[in-house]
């Protein structure tokens, strides 16, 4: 509906103000606390590259990102793409699971 269009536009407009305008890099030149290693963290980041940066779920087998892994992790396993593929069949699954609650109780 229209109504739902203009909450939304006005619900990205209110979280775009309050993005600090210092954050034009995307955060990229922040000082981090180095967040400590996980075989899920590493999954998930995977499936957030391949999800926003709409990139191929084989791209684990691209020779120069297993050699990327390699350098930061030495004897880390990339996992295989049916496995990117299902962590980001797994994540729409129990995100559209929350975005229905989510509204369910808005509704009420």
């Amino acid at each position: 509906t229209s109504e739902g269009t203009h909450n939304l536009n006005n619900g990205i407009k209110r979280c775009k103000s309050l993005v600090s305008k210092d954050d034009d890099d995307g955060g990229v030149n922040k000082k981090r606390t180095p967040t400590a290693y996980t075989p899920a963290h590493h999954r998930a980041l995977i499936a957030l590259r391949c999800a926003v940066s709409k990139r191929p779920f084989n791209m684990v087998k691209d020779r120069h990102y297993i050699a990327e892994v390699e350098l930061l992790r030495p004897g880390m396993v990339v996992p295989h793409p049916s496995i990117v593929s299902s962590d980001i069949c797994n994540i729409y699954t129990q995100s559209a699971e929350y975005v229905k609650s989510y509204f369910e109780v808005r509704g009420r």
